[in-house]
């Protein structure tokens, strides 16, 4: 039986007995055997890459034929370069490469050089220039600064009399507005009208007894006349004291009455002016009074009127110096709720030791609506009109 070696050179010889014919064909089971089991084992090795090593070992006659037959389907499906690539691939990177080297060339290259051409005179050569005369005028001196509202007073609305709330306006609340001489509390009457009462009926008391002091002089002056022809009527017959305890009862009664009227007045809660609500603390039925007979419900609410809010604008020496005299300067107010005129009235006293800053406070002018006027805690910008300077270039 024919035995397969392979020889030092390389090459794969039949040896012992046996036909030419047997020998190939054990060639021919062991290029399948080996052609399988790289098929199997999943190798990466494709059967086309096998044939040169295939050929060079057993010779081109012994080749499978089905490897032959694959190896001329993938030449003619991709006619390219030994090394199994397209050649047309090689040719593009070569081709990249020759345009990556020519673009570097034509940007690593020198600026050309201008020719501006030869200058045929001094004159072309010196600049062009404008000269412009300046003209004196005159300036306002404006500073700007920026401030918010404030409310210079406020007032605390209390009650005059000791009783319980029966009625509250619906206008005496936080942002309301309350017309100057308008109720917007009212406390129980009855007591009080009581004492009216009471008070008028002590004055006709009084009234009555100054009468009879006066009759009964007036009776007794005449007996002594009819008695005593010609003289003087003594003064304990005139009843002059009498009368005069009776009229300072009187007088007495009708201030009492007056109070007792004020008393029944001050039930019905008002301001003499038109005031803006703060805050409210009040309900119908709560008893409301004095400190010292109702503690902290007499406090009702806080309001302040229109004239009490101002703008505080800090400002630096340097520039209130520059406005001087300041008060009396006009000025204009921007806010949210628009653009309003403005009078300096008068500046602080000290000066903030953290920004060493003094500050202008401002009034809102006369002509203002209260419906117009921003909130106390608006932040706003200023604008003072100083003094008008000459000669300003």
């Amino acid at each position: 039986m024919p035995v397969m070696r392979i020889t030092p050179d390389g090459s794969v010889r039949c040896i012992g007995q046996g036909t030419q014919l047997a020998c190939q064909d054990m060639r021919v089971n062991r290029l399948q055997k080996l052609h399988k089991f790289f098929t199997v084992r999943g190798a990466k090795i494709h059967s086309t890459a096998l044939l040169p090593l295939l050929t060079n070992r057993f010779g081109n006659n012994t080749v499978p034929e089905n490897i032959q037959a694959e190896r001329a389907m993938s030449q003619e499906a991709n006619p390219a370069s030994p090394s199994g690539k397209p050649r047309w691939l090689g040719y593009t990177q070569l081709a990249a490469i020759l345009l990556a080297i020519v673009v570097a060339l034509y940007l690593a290259r020198a600026p050309d050089r201008v020719d501006r051409g030869p200058v045929s005179s001094a004159a072309q050569a010196a600049p062009v220039v404008s000269v412009v005369k300046p003209a004196s005028a005159e300036h306002v001196v404006t500073v700007n600064l920026t401030g918010s509202v404030k409310v210079e007073r406020r007032a605390t609305v209390r009650s005059e009399v000791r009783g319980r709330v029966l009625w509250v306006s619906p206008d005496f609340t936080e942002g309301g507005v309350i017309a100057a001489n308008q109720p917007f509390v009212r406390v129980d009457p009855r007591r009080f009208e009581l004492k009216v009462e009471a008070a008028k009926m002590r004055v006709g008391e009084a009234e009555a007894e100054v009468r009879v002091e006066r009759a009964q002089a007036e009776e007794d002056m005449w007996s002594f006349a009819r008695d005593n022809r010609g003289a003087d009527v003594p003064d304990h017959l005139r009843r002059l004291p009498s009368i005069a305890r009776a009229e300072a009862a009187l007088g007495r009664a009708r201030a009492a009455q007056a109070l007792a009227e004020l008393r029944l007045e001050q039930t019905e809660i008002s301001l003499p002016f038109d005031a803006h609500v703060v805050s409210s603390d009040v309900e119908v039925g709560e008893i409301v009074g004095s400190a010292i007979s109702v503690g902290r419900s007499a406090k009702l609410g806080v309001v302040y009127r229109q004239g009490a809010l101002q703008v505080r604008a800090p400002i630096e020496p340097g520039d209130l110096s520059a406005l001087a005299p300041v008060i009396g300067r006009s000025a204009r107010i921007r806010t949210r709720s628009g653009a309003h005129q403005a009078e300096v009235v008068r500046t602080s006293s000290v000066v903030s030791p953290k920004t060493r800053l003094t500050a202008v406070m401002l009034k809102f002018s006369e002509g203002e609506t209260p419906e117009s006027l921003p909130a106390p805690g608006t932040f706003a910008r200023v604008e003072i009109l100083g003094p008008k300077r000459g000669d300003v270039y």
